[in-house]
């Protein structure tokens, strides 16, 4: 399956669509406000209706991301739900959110 195809999946009921090849594709490390700024705009569909990722990532504590994973595992945090309803605990998220290594330039 290829990225393209897996943007519109749900990852623990949130939905990345184009922000996700944007986050992989991003260099890093990275702050918190870099991203903000040039991605806050992007909309994440998720189990209680629609977030900007700048409103998602601003009740996060994280300042500086090192890999697209961690910016993954930050937006779980606070807005994905297992299968359960339960919020995500980003230690338990695994390989099945599909790939999130960073792509070279």
């Amino acid at each position: 399956m290829s990225d393209d195809e897996t943007t519109s999946e749900a990852v623990y009921g949130v939905r990345f669509g184009p922000l996700k090849p944007a986050i992989r594709e991003h260099a890093y490390p990275v702050t918190k406000e870099e991203l903000i700024e040039q991605y806050g705009g992007f909309e994440l569909d998720h189990a209680d209706g629609t977030d900007r990722l700048e409103e998602v990532l601003r009740r996060t504590d994280v300042t500086t991301f090192r890999e697209p994973r961690q910016v993954r595992d930050a937006i779980l945090a606070v807005v994905g739900v297992d299968g359960t309803g339960n919020s995500v605990d980003p230690e338990t998220v695994g390989r099945e959110t599909g790939d999130w290594s960073r792509r070279s330039p």
